[in-house]
């Protein structure tokens, strides 16, 4: 079975993001890895966090720390794949986002990459560096990035 590797994160994008995944798991027959990466310094644990579809987002206070976010963001993301039938886990690993993405993607023998693009100013792009340009630079498989403004 294929499998595709979602990167997620809490931005605004993140529900399209979800929805083109479903899209595409849906279209290919495929398995879905829901990943988010959490910033080491933050990072309670230096083990990777799986979750399991099934639980209800709701079912869980909010949280105010990054991991706890990262958390909620994936349970969030796996509740509309499972409504739509597909087979989905949920990952949440410390360390720098593109590098991690990667490197998950060739750990899981992905067979597609679907994250987001936040749309950074030039400023921005130039200090902090693009996420989704890195991934796509280096990956080993077809990254599908999701561009549309609201």
């Amino acid at each position: 079975m294929k499998t595709l590797l979602m990167a997620i994160d809490h931005s605004p994008v993140a529900e399209k993001v979800v929805a083109l995944t479903i899209e595409e798991a849906l279209a290919h027959r495929a398995e879905v890895v829901v990943l988010c990466c959490v910033d080491p310094a933050y990072s309670s644990c230096n083990q990777p966090m799986e979750i399991d579809a099934g639980e209800d987002p709701a079912d869980f206070v909010a949280a105010q720390d990054e991991q706890n976010t990262a958390e909620m963001v994936v349970r969030h993301a796996l509740a509309p794949l499972l409504r739509a039938g597909i087979n989905a886990r949920g990952m949440i690993l410390a360390g720098d986002a593109a590098d991690t993405i990667v490197a998950q993607s060739q750990q899981l023998k992905a067979s597609m990459i679907i994250m987001g693009r936040r749309h950074l100013s030039s400023l921005n792009r130039l200090l902090k560096g693009s996420v989704s340009a890195s991934v796509i630079e280096r990956a080993h498989c077809p990254v599908l990035i999701d561009v549309r403004k609201d």
